[in-house]
């Protein structure tokens, strides 16, 4: 499997976490850990996800304030 397919795994975790996690807040520190957890296994896509759920795009930026 090549790693751009995180960006396809992360969208199912999204789409999952948003049915399953109402608060965003509390999306926002679960992707955190998701995040850190893929971008360790060399996940670089994540821009592909970003539009798919505000909290994970919150959680980005706060990772990542530099990328725009």
């Amino acid at each position: 499997m090549g790693w751009s397919s995180g960006s396809r795994l992360m969208s199912a975790v999204i789409t999952a976490t948003t049915k399953a996690i109402p608060d965003e807040e509390v999306r926002k520190e679960f992707y955190k850990e998701v995040i850190n957890a893929f971008e360790d296994a060399d996940w670089d896509t994540q821009d592909e996800c970003m539009g798919e759920d505000d909290a994970f795009d919150t959680a980005i930026n706060e990772l990542h304030p530099g990328w725009e």
